[in-house]
């Protein structure tokens, strides 16, 4: 069970309700009312049952363990209901495959198709596009909602699809902000974009662009290809370049061998963002009425009888 908070900030009310308590608790150590009470008065008055037994620290820290429950009740931790993953917006994928001659005439391709079918085997019904990209970059694909029809299109590329050799990512990336800014089309927020590269032609004004999409609510990430049989006259791969570009666009970068992570990543990532959506009650079950239920005792605490005078 994925547990999130849908109201986080209420977390900040943890520091200064842990500070007031271990001041609270050193206080109570150094004496208390015993340091300034006549012992004679301390009796009368712990008969009286105002004042509890000499070294019974833990009931000044009740009002402070109350206040971090409720506070805890507040940051809303909750859990997906049942029907929450049918409820979850059809936001597309984007696989952005790099075809540059490094990466086609360099042993990578194979590596870039098996992520790519992969992906689309497990894009969990989302709909599925494809982007190309050498020195210049073109949809394949636009995203359907049936991506098995793109496994054929995945198997076929080669060191020919692309008429222009050369990388550039920054092409790639302001075409995909392109398509989403077309008529018709629903706009870029919560689409991810996942970049299937050697990392070849990073540069800035690529991850300046990443931080365009995700300024529009796009989250971009990175299947990082090694080159197992690197061709001697191509540049050398750079997957710290291609995981700069996934950082500006709010995503990350992993090994293209092993794609599970990704996919992990993208899902909670999306949970996050449906928890910030208008839509987030219906959606997750708000387990913080079950934390108030525990403060209940402690709150009872507080109501505990005194014995009248004189008797």
């Amino acid at each position: 069970m994925t547990l999130i908070l849908l109201r986080p900030w209420w977390l900040l009310a943890l520091v200064p309700l842990v500070a007031l308590a271990a001041l609270a608790w050193r206080r109570r150590a150094a004496g208390g009312w015993e340091a300034i009470v006549a012992p004679e008065l301390i009796a009368f008055l712990r008969a009286r049952g105002d004042v509890g037994a000499p070294g019974r620290r833990w009931p000044a820290l009740l009002p402070f363990a109350l206040a971090g429950l409720v506070a805890l009740a507040l940051s809303g931790p909750a859990r997906l209901r049942t029907h929450g993953a049918a409820f979850e917006r059809q936001d597309p994928l984007v696989l952005m495959i790099d075809l540059s001659p490094s990466v086609t005439e360099g042993g990578d391709l194979a590596d870039a198709q098996a992520a790519a079918a992969w992906l689309l085997a497990h894009g969990g019904g989302r709909p599925i596009g494809i982007l190309l990209y050498a020195a210049d970059a073109f949809l394949a694909s636009a995203p359907t909602s049936d991506p098995a029809t793109l496994q054929s299109l995945v198997a076929v590329l080669d060191a020919r699809t692309m008429p222009v050799g050369g990388s550039r990512p920054d092409i790639a990336l302001s075409e995909a902000a392109k398509l989403f800014a077309a008529p018709g089309m629903p706009g870029a927020g919560g689409t991810d974009v996942v970049m299937i590269s050697d990392g070849g032609g990073a540069s800035p004004e690529a991850e300046r662009r990443a931080g365009v999409l995700a300024e529009r609510g796009a989250r971009v990430w990175g299947l990082t290809l090694d080159r197992g049989a690197a061709d001697p006259d191509a540049p050398p791969p750079d997957p710290g370049g291609l995981a700069a570009i996934a950082r500006a666009g709010g995503g990350a970068a992993w090994p293209a061998r092993d794609p599970a992570p990704l996919v992990a990543a993208i899902a909670a990532a999306r949970t996050r963002q449906l928890a910030r959506e208008a839509e987030a009650p219906e959606v997750f079950e708000d387990l913080g009425r079950w934390l108030l239920l525990l403060a209940l005792p402690l709150a009872l605490a507080f109501f505990r009888p005194t014995r009248e005078p004189g008797r």
